[in-house]
């Protein structure tokens, strides 16, 4: 049976000109309304847009937790899967003849200033405290929480979202694109990776749909992280200049303590990019 030859060309509709001039205009603007609307519903409503995402959480939780662990494992079992194929190593991210654009100090600086830093600042201490007090094996009953058999568990837990099956995540995901954007010369999109199954046909409505899931489930997770790198921020220029208006009476930020460290923040990270 013969191989069919690789996909390389998407012909996704894109503007010419204007503000959206190369980006494909439907993702663009249901990817903006979307999350406007859930910042709106999420400001003015608060308490129910709490309710209802924690409720949306725990159904999550409690009927896909354990399909969450064999995909986790199966990122890292690929991961070893490709590093160990010889065919694997052969193969060159990017047109033959093309060198990397970054060194690796420059990706290694992007990559912990764009997130990975601030989570490994919050939660290498944050996470094994939290699972110290509760975790799958104290809820089985096979260590009490808060005591020394507690212990062992709470770091085994920590490091299974911060060890090698995060790496794995991230590894796939780089790997995908990088394959199919510099390699194959596909646009450096989420749907790319999707070819070989879907082919030609995510050139229209599904796939414009998979970019906006992408989309929203980027702007999602990496509004974790500049939460929780602003309150850092902002709670350290309060102990470094002594500002009392940056933190209230119980240690938290007040309001103007996190707009000013979220402008400064934002500053920060658009000029990185733009850069």
């Amino acid at each position: 049976m013969s191989v069919k030859p690789p996909l390389t060309d998407l012909n996704i509709e894109t503007a010419e000109g204007g503000f959206y001039d190369g980006f494909n205009q439907f993702v663009s603007v249901l990817s903006k309304v979307l999350i406007g609307l859930l910042i709106v519903w999420a400001a003015a409503f608060p308490e129910w847009a709490g309710a209802v995402l924690k409720g949306i959480n725990g159904f999550l939780n409690a009927h896909f937790g354990a399909w969450y662990m064999y995909i986790m494992a199966l990122y890292v079992v690929a991961c070893f899967a490709l590093a160990l194929w010889p065919a694997t190593g052969r193969i060159k991210l990017g047109l033959p003849g093309e060198k990397p654009e970054f060194s690796n100090f420059s990706w290694f600086s992007m990559m912990f200033g764009a997130g990975i830093g601030i989570g490994m600042l919050t939660y290498s201490t944050a996470e094994p405290l939290y699972h110290f007090a509760t975790n799958p094996d104290v809820i089985q009953g096979h260590a009490e929480g808060g005591t020394e058999s507690a212990v062992r568990s709470a770091y085994r837990w920590s490091f299974m979202h911060w060890g090698l099956s995060a790496w794995g995540c991230y590894a796939i995901t780089g790997l995908v694109l990088a394959f199919f954007s510099y390699s194959r010369g596909l646009p450096l999109t989420i749907r790319s990776g999707l070819t070989p199954l879907f082919g030609k046909s995510l050139s229209g409505p599904l796939g414009h749909l998979i970019d906006v899931s992408a989309v929203l489930a980027t702007i999602l997770g990496v509004s974790v992280t500049i939460g929780a790198g602003v309150s850092q921020f902002a709670s350290g220029m309060f102990n470094i200049s002594g500002a009392g208006w940056m933190m209230d009476g119980e240690g938290a930020p007040t309001l103007a303590g996190m707009l000013f460290s979220l402008v400064i923040v934002m500053g920060a990270s658009t000029l990185s990019a733009m850069s």
